[in-house]
């Protein structure tokens, strides 16, 4: 039953990593339409309408990853609980572990910087300017842990395929 249990959250987990690490970096390409390349600074000329709408966006795809991810860190946990694989034996495991769970708190600081580009999006009519100090604001924070967490999750996905650091000689109940 336990075994059962954890495929149930193994496959879970592996849905909403997967969904939610595609909408964060589908969010993260909208930003392209506004900034320029390598910058913080927005283009010029951009349509005011077309600006609304990448901003309408982001608030739509984060609304998603508010669900999403919190179904990450439960089923994860759900599983690491009821796995039989210990991460003696499993390094890529631990590693993965690692790296997922320790920018829990940079994703939770960002999630609250997205509720206001969200708040903004769906209640009341507030001027362009509002949301580009929101935007700007999330683009920044953290001097750059978004950004290594993003690539953190990436190296998840590859160590979760190839799964290095794994012991043969020990046969586990797989």
């Amino acid at each position: 039953m336990k075994k059962t249990l954890s495929k149930i959250f193994l496959t879970l987990f592996s849905l909403s990593f997967l969904l939610w690490l595609g909408i964060s970096t589908y969010r993260t390409l909208l930003s392209d339409h506004l900034l320029q390349f390598g910058t913080a600074e927005f283009k010029t000329a951009i349509d005011p309408d077309f600006e609304r709408q990448v901003y309408h966006d982001i608030a739509k795809y984060s609304v998603v990853i508010f669900i999403v991810y919190p179904i990450a860190i439960l089923t994860g946990i759900g599983y690491l609980i009821t796995t039989e694989k210990k991460f003696k034996n499993n390094g890529w495991l631990l590693m993965c572990t690692i790296l997922f769970f320790i920018f829990v708190p940079v994703e939770a600081y960002c999630a609250v910087l997205d509720w206001k580009i969200v708040g903004l999006n769906y209640w009341g009519e507030w001027p362009i300017e509002e949301f580009r100090k929101a935007f700007l604001k999330r683009i920044t924070v953290l001097s750059g842990a978004p950004f290594l967490a993003a690539l953190s999750y990436y190296t998840i996905v590859i160590l979760a395929i190839w799964q290095p650091m794994k012991r043969k000689d020990i046969v586990e109940n797989n």
